[in-house]
């Protein structure tokens, strides 16, 4: 082989691994973390802190993933994204919160003022992608300088069927807001014994998130490999 050959070929390696470190960084970066463990609620710095969790059913494993977008996601001011199992690294879901379910209590600082969650997307790992055909009516909530703020819980139910190989797989979903503040309540304060009092409940609108009938669909049998996004 030409030294020109082997050259290219190790440029073009290089640039592989370049672009594949960018892209994890990215995906890893994306989810929405929580405050730290010792984190301190000063009123001056006009921030206020939100709890608020997000699950998906047991049928689903801990391949299927829920995802909320706060504030119209990762890519906008102040915006997150709050997943049921985020990764500890790209594609490897870390441990639940929950005993009842997949999910997680997330504790976020936000500046005072107005927020709230956009939009949301199931996936089953294998591929499928459910997401809303039109955009949802926002989940609108407001955030207090020195106030800590119970939310709810965002869940995903998960619709299940057989694919042709026979095995059980997440077809479709839709999300519900819960009012699950005894539970969730109860794993902030064991994280945040600091943040324990004086905590606030006021929930978002409770109930399924739905544009409406017309924006469902239902895969009764969805294949195992990778499909195109199913828009609900």
């Amino acid at each position: 082989m030409h030294p020109t050959d082997n050259s290219t070929k190790t440029m073009k390696t290089s640039r592989f691994l370049c672009l594949a470190a960018v892209l994890i960084s990215t995906l890893t970066g994306c989810a929405s973390k929580s405050v730290p463990k010792d984190f301190s609620l000063d009123a001056a710095k006009n921030e206020g802190i939100v709890i608020v969790s997000a699950s998906h059913d047991l049928s689903g494993g801990r391949a299927a993933r829920a995802a909320f977008y706060l504030n119209g996601g990762p890519m906008e001011e102040h915006g997150g994204l709050l997943s049921s199992l985020p990764d500890i690294f790209p594609g490897i879901p870390g441990g639940s919160d929950l005993e009842d379910g997949y999910g997680k209590v997330f504790a976020l600082s936000l500046p005072a003022g107005q927020h709230k969650i956009t939009s949301w997307q199931i996936t089953n790992g294998s591929g499928l992608r459910i997401f809303p055909r039109e955009k949802p009516a926002p989940l609108d909530f407001h955030v207090a300088a020195g106030e800590v703020k119970y939310l709810g819980n965002l869940h995903a139910i998960l619709q299940t069927g057989k694919n042709l190989f026979g095995i059980t797989v997440v077809g479709n979903g839709y999300p519900e807001v819960r009012d699950e503040q005894e539970r969730d309540i109860a794993v902030f304060k064991e994280k945040y014994p600091q943040l324990k009092n004086g905590i606030v409940v006021d929930l978002l609108s409770l109930g399924p998130w739905i544009t409406g009938a017309e924006n469902r669909r239902h895969v009764d049998s969805p294949p195992l490999l990778p499909s195109p996004p199913v828009k609900r």
